[in-house]
Order: C-alpha cells, then sequence, then structure tokens
C-alpha cells in the first residue's frame, strides 16, 4: 500500500497547442494506467472531459488524473494553455509540487511560456522543460534552447537531449516511405 506521504502534484503547463494534454496522456500510458494514449483530435482524452474541450481540441479547465510511478502517486494537474483561460492555471499553481513547462519545438517560447515561467519561479516550484513536438516540420531543438537560455532563464542545463532538424526527420520520411 502506498503512503501517503509519497503523493506529488506535478502541473503541466505550456501555451496553446503545445502538446500538454497529448503528453499528459502519454505518461497515462507509459505508466499503464491506459491502454492506448486518447487523442485530442478525437475528443477522447482523459482530462478534457468538457463538450467545448472536446469540440474547439483545448482545455478550457484543469483537469486532474494520477499515476503511480516508482511508488509515488503522481496527480497530474493538465492545465489550459488559452490566454483566456489564464485564472485557471493562476490558481492551479497554489497546489504544486512540481511542473513540467512544455515548450513547442516548432512555435518556441511564447509570450504565455514566459508568463507561467515567472509565475513558477516566483512561487518556487521546481520545473523540467519539455521541448515538444520534435517531429514536426520545422522543429529545431537548438533555436528552442537558444530562445529558452535568452526568454526564461540562461541557467538551464539539458537532462536528455534528441538532435533532429527538419531535413533529418523529412529524409527519414521519405525513406520510411520507401
Amino acid at each position: 500500500m502506498l503512503n501517503e506521504l509519497n503523493r506529488r502534484n506535478i502541473g503541466i503547463f505550456a501555451h496553446v497547442d503545445a502538446g500538454k494534454t497529448t503528453t499528459t496522456e502519454h505518461m497515462l500510458f507509459q505508466s499503464g494506467v491506459v491502454r492506448s494514449p486518447g487523442r485530442v483530435d478525437d475528443g477522447t482524452t482523459a482530462t478534457d472531459s468538457l463538450d467545448i474541450e472536446k469540440e474547439r481540441g483545448i482545455s478550457v479547465q484543469a483537469a486532474m488524473t494520477s499515476l503511480i510511478w516508482k511508488d509515488t502517486i503522481i496527480d497530474l494537474i493538465d492545465t489550459p494553455g488559452h490566454i483566456d483561460f489564464s485564472s485557471e492555471v493562476e490558481r492551479s499553481l497554489r497546489v504544486m509540487d512540481g511542473a513540467v513547462l512544455i515548450v513547442s519545438a516548432v512555435e518556441g517560447v511564447q509570450s504565455q511560456s514566459e508568463t507561467i515561467w515567472h509565475a513558477l519561479r516566483s512561487l518556487g516550484i521546481p520545473t523540467l522543460i519539455y521541448i515538444n513536438k520534435m517531429d514536426r516540420v520545422g522543429a529545431s531543438a537548438e533555436t528552442v534552447i537558444d530562445q529558452i537560455r535568452s526568454s526564461l532563464s540562461p541557467f538551464v542545463c539539458e537532462i536528455q537531449t534528441f538532435r533532429m532538424n527538419e531535413e533529418v526527420f523529412l529524409y527519414g520520411m521519405r525513406a520510411m516511405r520507401k
């Protein structure tokens, strides 16, 4: 039986369309909570339950789901990324033990990313920055890391890296089709 002291609230934060809900779905899948990840486009995700969320393909309210990882209960809080729902994000911040800030490898650091980062820093919430959408045309990890260092913090350090640029991705896709 898991000790309640081993429970952590981890928020998933990002600008709109950076992949918060999709990342949450894959965390649920990898931990064995779901058999297959839900899809935002299909309206089958665990955290987008409102009709408007399913119709528009965006989160409008923070939603919690849980998983167990290495004897710790992790309550994942999937937060909205659209600026219109920033009050929902602000309310969520107060209960976080840690955060994952997702930045798209294509769009890079957005103003909403900066706003969330500053809020996380002011509250002293430990934060992991995750670069998402590396498989998209126009993705550049190097560019985004430079943006993170100049816009968020010069003290970020890469824990794990995956280098892929648009040419490598397109070459790989053409090779797979042959």
